[in-house]
């Protein structure tokens, strides 16, 4: 296997989990603009959407209209469609970065490894999450969504993909991921991998961390 020249991360449950409080705190803007949606509508629209999904950046606020227009007519409330359209794009404010996450980045990069985030999440706006997250996007060379790949994760091809935006081959790169078909989709595609195991869920896996801490020793 080559030198170690990368460490690629997923996001969700990786660098960042879910911050309840700021997704409750978008179904009360729900509430107040729409109250005859029930409680939740927006969440259960969010899981339920079937597509499409933007490709780039710029593709993005037409599809939060979409987003919002479609959830006003599903609720039998199309005029409600203008003040939920005002609420905008909120994926990327319901993160928070786990504590160990920018110790780990750091780590990772005084080491002179390149770093990206590959996540099989479909907005393609990862720096906009990063960084309401308090993580600097700028800490990572590629930033890297399913939708923008037009591949998903444990496909080798994702994996490849990644390496060639980093401009490494698939053997010098490390990946940090929190679900086990993910990492055996990497070390297939030739990558170092290591499952990241916060709950003690999985522990007959070979090479598994409790925390992005741990991940320095193995550096």
């Amino acid at each position: 296997m080559s030198e170690l020249q990368a460490v690629i991360f997923d996001r969700d449950h990786t660098l960042l989990y879910f911050d309840r409080a700021a997704v409750a705190g978008l179904e009360a803007r729900v509430a107040e603009v729409a109250p005859e949606l029930p409680h939740g509508a927006a969440v259960a629209h969010w899981a339920a959407w079937p597509g499409p999904w933007p490709r780039s950046p710029a593709e993005e606020p037409a599809f939060w209209r979409a987003f919002w227009r479609a959830l006003a007519e599903r609720h039998g409330a199309p005029w409600r469609a203008v003040g939920l359209e005002a609420i905008g794009a909120f994926y990327h404010t319901c993160f928070l970065a786990y504590p160990d996450a920018q110790r780990c980045l750091l780590a990772v990069r005084e080491r002179g490894l390149r770093t990206a985030v590959l996540t099989n999440f479909e907005l393609p706006s990862i720096d906009r999450t990063l960084a309401h997250a308090g993580l600097d996007p700028a800490a990572f060379d590629a930033l890297l969504s399913s939708a923008a790949l037009g591949v998903r994760k444990p496909d080798q091809a994702a994996f490849r993909a990644a390496a060639a935006a980093l401009g490494v081959p698939p053997t010098a790169c490390l990946l940090v991921d929190d679900l086990p078909a993910n990492v055996a989709g990497a070390r297939a595609a030739g990558m170092r991998a290591v499952l990241l195991d916060r709950a003690g869920l999985h522990p007959g896996e070979p090479e598994r961390i409790a925390g992005l801490d741990e991940l320095r020793d193995l550096l």
